[in-house]
């Protein structure tokens, strides 16, 4: 299993949480319910552990394109630096993140599919996880350069001071339109946010930091890489045993899920931590494993996250118009799985097609 000019290890794990995504879209689409942990609401009634666990496992996915996001920009700008300017470098991200940007604003159009009567519910500008994303990649283009311990520090005090405003300051949600872009979740009349940049910016950031060590000695990263998912599951258990790092954390459930469950929306502290330890415990295990061709699917999702994440979410919408109703949880796997079944084949004449554009090619923003 082969792939020029790429890690596959990264591919497999970005592959891994495209996968996860799509289960989490097809809570939405065809289970018909999607549960929303917010720091201002009442956390949610998940019913009984299979839901939550269907709930909980895309957690990772977020953080996981954020971290991600942030060392392929590392890796590309090693990349190209020698080849062009850094000033050029910095532009193609700018371009790229913009791009992406735009693209979240077609995003509507699903949502209007999949239910005509939320066409009363259009904003002028959604906030959704590509707006997060082009954001954080434009922001991270001018601190590409920073020493890597410098970006670790930015990006470790940047989530901690975003959970300290919004935890002892912004207590209530807030309709500004500017403080929904950059750190707390909110509706107006102009803007629909559940993804502002700044708590989120801060895991690009150490992705950034990531990437240098990676590029660095790739085997002592993953070693590194073992070692933080430990500190980093500590760490959890630590903050949990103190209730420390989240937010309304009063739930009526079983002892794992009062463990488990944490707040999304803005990411906690405890939120983070729990999701890096996964991530990183993940990174290290698939890199010790990345050849075995069990992950060839992976490989071909995780090398076209854009497409993938349009393709999926349309054809969930789809496959939903043929049940109708809310289904099974059993019923919404099985459908889950078809559905990658379909979209494997498109994705791989899609990364084929991408791979064969020039580089001056516009789809190489895509």
């Amino acid at each position: 299993m082969k792939t020029p000019n790429r890690y596959l290890s990264i591919d497999i794990l970005r592959g891994l949480i495209m996968v996860l995504m799509a289960i989490d879209h097809s809570y939405l689409t065809i289970y018909q319910v999607h549960f929303t942990e917010s720091w201002s609401a009442p956390f949610p009634d998940y019913a009984n552990g299979a839901i939550f666990f269907t709930r909980w496992i895309s957690n990772i996915c977020a953080p996981g394109f954020t971290l991600l996001m942030g060392l392929s920009m590392a890796l590309y700008y090693n990349k190209y630096s020698s080849l062009i300017s850094a000033k050029s470098i910095r532009w193609f991200f700018i371009q790229r993140g913009l791009v992406i940007i735009l693209l979240q604003q077609f995003l509507n159009l699903p949502s209007l599919l999949f239910d005509i009567n939320n066409l009363h519910k259009m904003h002028i500008f959604t906030g959704g996880v590509l707006y997060m994303l082009g954001s954080s990649m434009i922001i991270c283009s001018f601190l590409i350069k920073v020493k890597t311990s410098i970006k670790l520090f930015i990006g470790a005090t940047l989530i901690i001071i975003c959970y300290l405003f919004t935890n002892f300051i912004f207590i209530e949600p807030s309709d500004n339109s500017f403080i929904n872009l950059f750190l707390l979740p909110g509706v107006n009349k102009w803007v629909s946010v559940n993804y502002p940049v700044l708590p989120w910016l801060g895991v690009s950031i150490i992705g950034l930091a990531v990437g240098d060590y990676f590029i660095i000695d790739k085997k002592k990263l993953m070693t590194i890489a073992l070692r933080s998912s430990i500190i980093l599951l500590f760490l959890f258990i630590f903050l949990r045993v103190f209730n420390l790092g989240d937010y309304n954390h009063n739930i009526s459930a079983n002892f794992l899920v009062n463990l488990l469950a944490v707040i999304k929306y803005p990411p906690s502290i405890a939120f983070l931590v729990l999701t890096l330890s996964i991530l990183f415990f993940l990174f290290w295990g698939i890199d010790k494993n990345h050849t075995t061709s069990l992950f060839k699917p992976l490989v071909v999702f995780g090398q076209a996250p854009l497409f993938f994440y349009f393709a999926h979410y349309y054809l969930y919408i789809v496959l939903s118009k043929f049940t109708n109703h809310a289904v099974p949880l059993y019923v919404m796997y099985l459908i889950w799985a078809f559905g990658l079944f379909l979209l494997f084949p498109i994705v791989k004449f899609y990364s084929q097609f991408k791979n064969k554009q020039g580089k001056d090619s516009f789809w190489k923003y895509l």
